[in-house]
């Protein structure tokens, strides 16, 4: 099984799961064709996802995806946005020596 074959099985029982779960939740079923649809969903969002921010991370001509990217990623949805700022947030007040270490500094040119 080839890595991106072994990734699309994870999303895909992960997604069901999720699923199942939130339907239990909410006293909703789900046929398994819909499952499926879900899953494939999922799946190619996250496609579009990855691809997203490696051009994000290219641009800026760095080698690593860092959270810049992943909010510059969820600009347009003001919830998720605020989700994803709201939880790096909470990531630099515990680890605020190994971010604040990996920042560069930029040249600044004077006129």
């Amino acid at each position: 099984m080839s890595l991106e074959q072994k990734a699309k099985h994870t999303v895909y029982s992960t997604s069901r799961k999720i699923c199942r779960e939130v339907g239990v939740l909410m006293g909703v079923e789900y046929e398994s064709d819909a499952l499926d649809l879900i899953a494939e969903l999922v799946f190619k969002k996250l496609c579009y996802y990855s691809s997203d921010l490696e051009a994000f991370q290219k641009h800026a001509k760095r080698s690593i995806i860092n959270a810049d990217d992943v909010k510059l990623l969820v600009r347009r949805n003001n919830s998720l946005k605020e989700l994803v700022e709201t939880k790096h947030q909470l990531l630099l007040a515990n680890k605020p020596q190994e971010v604040s270490s990996n920042k560069r500094k930029r040249k600044t040119t004077t006129s």
